[in-house]
Formats: structure tokens, sequence, C-alpha cells
């Protein structure tokens, strides 16, 4: 049983240390891959808007040549521009706060300021609502026309958002991740593909993102928002002040360890019923096997009956009261067997055994020797004289003998002692009937 807990106790604790282990090399691993994938996400985001902003500036030299913004050659050059599924649109910005579009197609603006965005230089602006798009807000990368304070006009396109975030969402966790670009400076969210109402960093309630943000370091950390846990990394971008941040559910990363967990749980429940299973069958068997062994060990082989081991712990656990004792023995056991054989001589030793268990079904019988038999009672003794002259009865009618004694009294041991005088008295009356001496009588002078 001690062995038994003792490897359950290991067995249960190997499993729970598995289980703790399994769940932070999982996190681990997470945190390696937020990386790789903010890494990757803001290497291939830099590169757009390098890419986008040179084509800017190579368009804004050559349209900085004409004298006229409103031309149609400025028309006909801002139409060659590559409008992509996030760059939406290209327009001019003049000084007279006119917007100048491709195709003559001028919008009013109410929006953006000339004198605002040229003070700002070439840059890229956080969420503006869009001249062109209803109800929509874009990033603007502007460019201006002409040099320092000569200035004509800024050059711009206008960036989709929404179209930002499913062209650059990351692909790992198969596509459940999200992902925000953050202003340090403003503490603004301006791509958000996360959570719309997280519009600005303190919104994460998260300082320690906060503060790494704002301090332009590249970080990971494990937050609770709204009762659900998260995974987040982040990472100064080489553009604006802008900061890359990339979020996953914990429930998402953690998924395939804790259905490891769940799947070794179940084992380990499963291993651990079939052990209790197999540890109550073995201490069953166990439990059958002394029981059958103490039996065996105080049963008769022969007759079925309780033997001597059985009589003298009986005899040494008996401590008082007034008891009955019948003292039996076999006549002529030893020269059946000498005649007929020892088998002949076991036959008799069980019809004498088999009667006396139908006659005394709720008594003691006990086989103390070859050929002699005790029982204890707590009938009374007239009941148990008419009972043994039965039993002799249908013994002598099978052509057997048996000669008894029956004792009344307190003392067991002058019981018995009794009852073995009184039978071996009739043994030698019955022994004189025929002739013969009784062998091994007791003394019985006087």
């Amino acid at each position: 049983m001690i062995a038994s807990v003792l490897l359950s106790s290991i067995v249960g604790a190997t499993g729970v240390v598995y289980s703790v282990s399994t769940l932070e090399i999982e996190k681990d691993n997470c945190y390696a891959t937020l990386l790789s994938a903010t890494d990757e996400a803001c290497s291939k985001i830099e590169s757009n808007f390098k890419n986008d902003k040179a084509s800017l500036r190579m368009l804004a030299k050559v349209i900085g040549q004409s004298d006229d913004l409103e031309s149609n050659e400025v028309n006909n050059q801002m139409g060659t521009y590559a409008v992509n599924n996030y760059i939406t649109n290209i327009a001019i910005l003049n000084s007279d706060n006119k917007i100048l579009q491709s195709r003559h197609v001028n919008v009013e603006n109410n929006v953006i300021s000339f004198e605002e965005e040229i003070a700002k230089g070439e840059h890229i602006s956080n969420l503006q609502p869009s001249t062109f798009l209803k109800d929509k807000n874009v990033l603007r990368n502007y460019v201006p026309i002409g040099g320092g304070g000569t200035a004509r006009g800024l050059l711009f396109t206008e960036l989709d958002v929404d179209a930002l975030v499913k062209a650059w969402a990351p692909s790992i966790y198969e596509g459940q991740t999200a992902f925000c670009i953050a202003d340090r400076n403003t503490e603004e969210i301006v791509v958000n593909g996360w959570n719309q109402s997280y519009q600005t960093l303190f919104d994460i309630q998260n300082e320690e993102i906060v503060t790494g943000i704002k301090t332009k370091e590249e970080g990971y950390s494990e937050i609770t928002l709204n009762n659900e846990g998260y995974f987040i990394t982040y990472k100064p971008m080489n553009i604006e002040n802008w900061d890359m941040i990339i979020i996953v559910k914990s429930d998402i990363v953690l998924a395939p360890a804790k259905k490891i967990n769940t799947n070794l749980m179940h084992y380990l429940f499963s291993c651990m019923v079939i052990f209790i299973i197999y540890l109550v069958w073995i201490m069953r068997c166990n439990y059958l096997a002394v029981k059958e062994a103490k039996e065996n060990a105080n049963k008769d082989a022969l007759t079925g009956l309780l033997n001597r081991n059985s009589y003298e712990e009986y005899c040494s656990s008996y401590s008082s009261g007034n008891i009955h004792c019948i003292y039996i023995d076999v006549n002529g056991l030893h020269e059946i067997n000498n005649e007929k054989g020892h088998m002949a001589g076991d036959v008799m030793l069980k019809f004498v055994a088999d009667i006396l268990k139908a006659s005394f079904q709720n008594e003691k019988i006990f086989r103390i020797g070859g050929d002699e038999f005790l029982i204890f009672s707590s009938e009374e003794i007239t009941v148990l004289t008419n009972i043994m002259q039965t039993v002799n009865s249908e013994i002598t009618s099978c052509d057997y003998h048996i000669s008894y004694g029956l004792a009344e009294g307190t003392d067991l041991k002058n019981v018995i002692k009794e009852a073995e005088v009184l039978m071996y008295a009739m043994k030698k009356e019955y022994y004189e009937k025929l002739g013969k001496e009784v062998r091994n009588k007791l003394d019985i002078a006087g």
C-alpha cells in the first residue's frame, strides 16, 4: 500500500511538473514567435512606406517643375501614380488649402491645413478624416512640392487603415493574431487591427507597455484585459515616432499545450483508475488467499471440520461461563486400517464427521486426533443427550461404532477431562463386549 501510494504520488507530481513546464515552454515559444513576427511586420511596413515615399519624392520633383499645379500636365503626372488596395488616392494640397485631385476632380477641403502640414515638412500623419472616402479615417503621406519655404503645395497619398490591417496582418497562429501601430509621442493608436475601443495606449491599461513604448524599448508582456489574457510584443519602428504592437490571446497560444495537458491528465486519470482497480483486485486476492490459508490452517483436510489448531485457539481464548463438551472417539479405526486399508478408515471418519455436522449444525466441531472428535455446545444437557443417542444409532446402523462422553461445567479444562473420561468408560464397555482390551486407554482407576 505504501509503495502504491508513493508510486501514485510520483506519477501525479511528474504529471503536474510536465504540465507546468509544457505551458512555460509554449510561452517561451510564443515570445520568440511574436518577436520574429514583429521584426517581419516592421520590415515589411517600413519598406512599403519607404517605397511610397521615394515615389512621391520623384513625382513631387517632376510636378515642381510646372508653373501651374492645376495644369493638365500635372494632372496627367498624378494619374501615373500606382494606386493599390491601401493607397486609395493621390492629390495635392496647395497653398490656398485647395485639394487638387487627378482627373480635375477637385475636392472641397475643410479637414487639413496647408500651413500646419507644411510646417512639419515631409511626414506621415496620424489619423485624419478622409476627403474622398465618406466617414473614413486615413493616414496621409506628405511630400512638399518645391523646397523649404518656397513650397507651393503638398503632394500626398491617402492610406486606407482597414486595408492596411488586412494587408499587413501577421500570419502566425493561423491568422488569429492582431497588430496595432501607436504613436509614442501622442500615445494615439494610428493603425488598429485589434480592438476599436482602444484608441490610445492608456486604453491598454498596462503601465509596463506604455512606459516601454514611450521610452523606445522593445519588449514582451503577458496582460489581462476584460478578464482575457493576452501576449503582447512591441518594437520601435523607423517611421515617424511609431511602435509596432502585435497581440495574441493566451488561449490561442496555450491551446496546443492545454490540449496535450488535458490528454495527459485523462491518460493519468485512466491509469490511476486502472491502477486502483488493479490494487483493489490484488488486495482482494490477497485477502481471499489469506482467508483461505487461514481456513486451511484451521480446518481438517479430510473431514472439513475444525482441526487441532482451531481447538487450541478456542481453548486459549475461552474466558468463562457454563459450557457443554462432547468427547467422541471412533471405535475400530485401527482394525479397519489394518484389515481394509487406510482408505476404508478415511471413509469411516468422513461418514462420522458428516453425521456430526448434520446433527450439530450451529456448534463448534473439532477433529483433535486421528479418530477423536470434540464438540462444544450451549444446548441443554438433555437435548445433547438425545442428539447423541440419535447420532450413535445412525452410525451403528452403518456398522460403525463410536464412544462418547458428555460433560457440563464452567471450568473448560475440567469439563474436557470429564467428557474424555466418560468417553473412555463407554469405550471400555464396547471392547469388553467384544472380548478385547481398550487400546491406549486412560487410567480411570478409582
